[in-house]
């Protein structure tokens, strides 16, 4: 078994330790803000027919044109987006119904709704210190090309847009969630619909989540580890949808990416050293005829995914021509044949 292999196995753990205590904080600053669940998202108008559209941020998205081609499409259903993929929908004319946002980082998150307190002087500094901390998080990982060309253009353009419609978006807020993201989108006039991650086993004496459900009463969901697995619980789940594309779910890294570019490249540089590139795992994608690249983290990511997916009562196709998430119940198509006839 490869290195990459089993430090998949031993994710969960790593996982639980580094969000727990984080979230249940945010948890704590918004408790205050929690008007109505999100079971209520059922009871809305969200697009037409039974099927959904769930957009992550993978690189197949640009490498593809998949949101132009969704875009052309006309697709009248549902579309449900992770929160870093909002400003590329945007700028495609594509205004979604639910956006999902999970994660508790304090800084971060905020920008993939465009930050208006971000000026040059800030950014500098914002750059500079995350730099020394061995960061570089938007430069690393590139999930929005508009922001790598110029980060404060890009910036100022995603003020404007989400500002235009965020009357017209619904949020699907974890309550682990940014408080600095979630005064974004109260300020846009988004509507927040709020739930619990879960963190462990609900039916453990101890359980974390259990004590969370009981001291706010919101529903608990498990989003599988990243807010794009979660988008696609809560088109399933939540709002009952039968038949869902995926596009930007690629659970890893195109050919040819440098290791150092990914999401926990610099980490496992750190505890591996010269022996880092070992952790990688790579898969061919018969498809498209490409082997992609990905971390243990996104490894075990994706062994959770086919597993909910096997329970699941919806048939779910990955449309985004990339990636390493197919087979083991997730089916195949372009997004035109999903849009087309698939979705019908």
């Amino acid at each position: 078994m490869s290195l990459g292999h089993r430090l998949a196995r031993h994710i969960q753990n790593a996982t639980f330790d580094r969000v727990t205590g984080e979230g249940l904080a945010n948890a704590e600053v918004n408790r205050g803000l929690i008007e109505q669940s999100v079971l209520t998202l059922a009871s809305c108008r969200l697009g037409e027919g039974d099927s959904a559209i769930v957009v992550g941020a993978g690189a197949s998205l640009h490498r593809r044109g998949i949101l132009e081609r969704l875009a052309a499409s006309k697709y009248r259903g549902t579309i449900v987006v992770a929160d870093a993929v909002l400003g590329g929908c945007l700028r495609n004319g594509i205004v979604p119904h639910v956006v999902v946002s999970v994660d508790p980082h304090p800084t971060r998150i905020v920008r993939w709704f465009g930050d208006p307190s971000l000026t040059e002087a800030r950014d500098d500094h914002f750059q500079r210190h995350t730099t020394q901390l061995g960061d570089e998080y938007f430069e690393r990982q590139e999930f929005d090309p508009a922001i790598a060309e110029n980060e404060m253009k890009a910036n100022r353009e995603l003020v404007r847009l989400v500002d235009e419609h965020g009357p017209a978006i619904k949020l699907a807020v974890a309550t682990s969630a940014a408080p600095t993201a979630v005064e974004r989108c109260r300020a846009a006039g988004m509507a927040l619909f709020w739930w619990n991650p879960m963190y462990d086993d609900y039916d453990s004496p101890t359980s974390i989540t259990r004590r969370l459900q009981r001291s706010n009463r919101l529903p608990c969901l498990n989003g599988g580890g990243n807010v794009g697995t979660a988008a696609w619980v809560i088109a399933q789940a939540v709002l009952e949808k039968r038949t869902i594309g995926l596009i930007g779910m690629d659970f890893s890294y195109p050919p040819g990416r440098p290791y150092w570019k990914t999401q926990y490249g610099p980490d496992l540089k750190q505890m591996f050293g010269d022996r880092f590139e070992e952790a990688f795992i790579h898969i061919e994608n018969p498809h498209v005829g490409e082997t992609w690249f990905t971390d243990p983290a996104y490894y075990w990511f994706r062994d959770v995914f086919f597993e909910m997916v096997r329970r699941a009562g919806c048939r779910t196709f990955n449309c985004t021509e990339g990636g390493i998430l197919f087979g083991n119940g997730v089916e195949v198509a372009s997004i035109e044949d999903f849009v087309g006839t698939l979705s019908k």
